[in-house]
């Protein structure tokens, strides 16, 4: 089922720096779009107070640019939201080395940023920054114990990043049915399942989106899963136990994001 979808930006009152903030984002399209929109939005706040108005716009541009510039250094500046964070950091753990699995991240962050809206902006940060960081345990920096989840999620424990992300990593996908068959409960028990809407909002973007980041059915995903792995994979074993939680999660936000275009309507 292809749901509706809530746009997670709102443009700049000024028109010129919407316009600009509209070309970067074609010139830059490997910058996600509500990154650029931060970065925008805070070097044009900067500014929006000037006597002189005139340059205001090649002035937030300048600022930006050099932003961007430093991203792509790979650069990890302060100040960075949490999103952004996660975006820098799974590109660099992903996009080299990874190219596949950082194409499905991006498809699962690009999904998450696109039904934000519909939470909390405590929660929508939360929801995109876990989307963008829900793979990185495949990396070999991040390769532990080879449950991609848990070993994401350590990782993320020992940089500092809040618990809550941790914990959706931790068990995005039915980990816990995974961590039965391969003998890592207790080890995944030190992070919690919140069991909330934006825990199943992470399970629904990640079935929802296919290995090469293009959108797909939840039973799409299921089948493209089973085909692209085998039988005796921990992860299509623990199908029997947890694809039936993974639909409800997925049923779930279908019928959360129904509601809050409802309200919004």
């Amino acid at each position: 089922m292809t749901m509706p979808t809530l746009d997670v930006l709102t443009s700049p009152p000024d028109p010129r720096i919407a316009r600009l903030e509209e070309r970067l984002g074609r010139e830059r399209a490997e910058v996600p779009a509500s990154v650029l929109h931060e970065w925008v939005s805070h070097a044009w706040s900067g500014y929006r107070h000037a006597r002189v108005q005139a340059f205001v716009p090649i002035l937030v541009e300048r600022e930006v640019r050099a932003r961007i510039g430093s991203a792509a250094d790979g650069t990890l500046q302060a100040g960075l939201s949490l999103p952004a964070w996660a975006w820098l950091t799974a590109r660099r753990l992903l996009a080299g080395e990874l190219p596949r699995r950082w194409a499905h991240s991006r498809g699962v962050a690009r999904r998450a940023e696109q039904i934000a809206p519909a939470f909390s902006p405590e929660d929508q940060e939360l929801l995109v920054a876990s989307a963008w960081l829900h793979d990185i345990g495949y990396a070999a920096p991040v390769h532990d114990t080879g449950m991609h989840q848990l070993d994401g999620a350590r990782y993320l424990a020992r940089h500092g990043v809040p618990y809550r992300v941790c914990s959706l990593v931790a068990h995005h996908a039915g980990a816990a049915a995974v961590a039965d068959l391969v003998g890592l409960a207790d080890p995944l028990a030190a992070f919690d399942d919140e069991r909330t809407a934006v825990r199943d909002a992470l399970w629904y973007c990640d079935m929802t989106t296919g290995p090469d980041g293009t959108s797909m059915t939840f039973a799409e995903r299921m089948a493209e899963l089973r085909r692209r792995r085998t039988a005796d994979d921990p992860v299509v074993r623990a199908l029997v136990a947890n694809e039936a939680e993974r639909a409800a999660a997925v049923r779930r936000t279908e019928e959360y994001l129904r509601a809050s275009l409802a309200r919004a309507s």
